[in-house]
């Protein structure tokens, strides 16, 4: 067998790349190294990008490789013209042995080209487009930059797409110049813009057979006649392909020319599985392994009436539930009734808790999901041994979610965001009176290259005469994967005589975060948890935990593993691991 017996270098930060096929014997192919001095390593990367002497192997024939170093001047000259280079000055040898080649470039690029003028200008009628003449004014090109045909090209680009987008469907560039001076070191760019009449929404029409035409209609958020706004037509979009009454959405536009001037859209949908089936396992420190298993039927009839069967187990808390959901006049409206079974056993409290209830589900303008809610809640719960009971609520609420992210599952930039209202009043099926307002929050920041900030917030209080008297679902606790890292779950709180915890009227915690990608699915965390929950402020005891972590963004979605140590001196652990599997927002 063949060996291979040259090792090369292909570029001053890359290794070469070698590749042997065997077959009856050993063919090996080493790339020769091609150096360049002189100029940054984005500059580098260009240069390299063009030369097509790079692409070469040490086998290649000496004719070819002599050819591609005599053209490889003006293949450098056009890589540093684009970044704004225009009077560079090149050495360069080319070095040959038997075993190999190697081409030497010293690069001095001289001066930069800089923008002196910049003309650019909208022209939209009439009626001036903030949106168009917001993204020329945002397009990066300013004097005194350094010329980059690179960004030149981008601006002009972003200016017809965001033309088209907004119904130009006529638009063009009555005017693209860029005037390149290089004994002067300056260039003047030149664009004018002439978006012409902007096109209107026309009739919106469907091709499915399975729902009431009537019930199809309340996914149109747009009004023949309105100017076209193609983001508008995408979220009506999304509406339909998350609505779970159809497994596919094709839409078409065909904007038609003088005298309508309109865009009619037709959309075909094809219907998904009456039934749609679910199954999951999961882990998490908190409640160890977790099962899920739900069937939704999708569409009971032609009005779009759904309902869906839950159930899920695990050691510490296990539920099975019920919902119907009837659809109403707009996409993400919807009348809703459930009922439902709960167990919970964790260290602080048992619980068996029986809910139904009715609930109003809407989509606000802002994007925010507002749930009003009346609920009725039997629980039997013991949190110590003198702190046993049996509760009745109703409870009527309200209840706020928002939730945007831009790259999940690692996003670098998103929020999550809710806040409810709830509370009752003895003597009205209730057992006590109280009332609650709970919110929380986690922000996701990008920072350097591959590093993430987290922040996240919780915060709960409760008016409350006597907190024995609420069951223990609704008091709050503190620690656990998704609280105070460090501590066990719903293992902070107030305590009784005996140091039971059992639960506090208020609730205040906050995280913060920082995690750094070091390969393409992992990352490294650093973090510090603090909070607690409690019934006077001046009772508040802060619980701290600081730890490390690692993230695998694996095929089910991101794994954390933490190593946490509480900071306080009674902690009961000196650390505790935290494994949680779920999304970061």
């Amino acid at each position: 067998m063949n060996a291979c017996a040259q090792i090369a270098w292909k570029r001053p930060l890359q290794r070469l790349v070698l590749v042997c096929l065997f077959m009856t014997g050993s063919i090996c192919v080493t790339h020769a190294e091609v150096s360049i001095e002189g100029v940054e390593s984005k500059v580098r990367d260009n240069i390299l990008a063009y030369l097509q002497l790079d692409d070469e192997t040490c086998d290649a024939p000496d004719w070819r490789v002599r050819r591609l170093f005599a053209d490889a001047d003006k293949q450098i000259r056009e890589a540093l013209e684009v970044v704004g280079f225009y009077e560079a000055a090149i050495e360069k040898t080319l070095d040959t042995s038997e075993a190999c080649w190697r081409a030497n470039f010293i690069i001095m690029p001289g001066k930069p080209v800089l923008l002196r003028t910049v003309s650019i200008e909208i022209d939209s009628g009439d009626a001036q487009d903030s949106e168009l003449i917001n993204t020329a004014q945002k397009c990066g090109l300013n004097p005194g930059d350094v010329f980059q045909h690179a960004n030149y090209e981008s601006c002009r680009r972003r200016i017809n797409r965001v033309a088209r987008d907004r119904g130009y469907f006529a638009a063009s560039f009555s005017e693209r110049r860029v005037d390149v001076y290089p004994d002067e070191y300056s260039a003047d760019i030149t664009l004018h813009f002439a978006a012409g009449k902007r096109y209107v929404f026309g009739a919106v029409t469907f091709d499915q057979a399975v729902l009431d035409p009537d019930l199809v209609q309340r996914f149109v958020t747009i009004t023949p006649g309105e100017a076209y706004d193609a983001e508008r037509v995408r979220r009506m979009q999304r509406y339909l392909v998350t609505s779970a009454y159809f497994d596919q959405v094709l839409l078409s536009r065909d904007p038609r020319g003088d005298p309508d001037y309109d865009v009619p859209v037709h959309i075909e949908l094809t219907p998904g599985k009456k039934y749609q089936y679910n199954a999951g396992i999961g882990f998490a420190t908190d409640v160890g392994p977790k099962l899920r298993l739900g069937v939704l039927n999708r569409r009971l009839n032609p009005s779009g009436h759904q309902a869906e069967f839950e159930a899920n187990w695990s050691k510490v808390i296990s539920d099975v539930g019920v919902t119907y959901r009837i659809p109403l006049d707009k996409p993400k409206d919807w009348f809703t009734m459930d009922a439902g079974y709960k167990i919970e056993d964790n260290d602080s409290f048992q619980s068996d808790l029986f809910t139904t209830g009715i609930q109003r589900v809407q989509e606000r303008d802002n994007d925010w999901i507002r749930t009003m809610f009346l609920n009725l809640r039997l629980e039997e719960y013991e949190t110590s041994e003198i702190d046993k009971d049996r509760s009745k609520l109703l409870t009527p609420g309200v209840s706020y979610a928002f939730v945007e992210e831009d790259y999940p599952p690692r996003p670098l930039s998103g929020h999550r965001s809710s806040a409810r209202l709830l509370g009752a009043v003895e003597g009205v099926i209730s057992d006590t009176s109280f009332a609650q307002v709970y919110g929380h929050t986690k922000w996701v920041f990008g920072l350097w290259s591959g590093g993430r900030l987290l922040t996240r917030a919780e915060a709960g209080f409760t008016a409350i005469d006597e907190i024995d008297t609420l069951p223990a679902s609704v008091r709050f606790f503190a620690g656990g994967d998704t609280s105070v890292r460090g501590y066990a779950y719903k293992s902070l709180g107030p305590t009784d005589a005996f140091g039971s915890v059992v639960g506090g009227e208020n609730l205040l915690v906050g995280s913060i975060e920082l995690d750094q990608q070091v390969a393409e699915e992992w990352s490294l965390a650093a973090f510090i948890d603090s909070g607690n929950a409690y019934d006077e402020l001046r009772d508040f005891n802060t619980a701290t935990g600081v730890g490390v972590g690692i993230r695998w963004f694996s095929p089910l979605g991101p794994i954390r593993v933490d190593v946490a140590v509480p900071l306080e001196k009674d902690a009961p652990d000196d650390y505790r691991f935290h494994v949680t599997l779920g999304p970061d927002l």
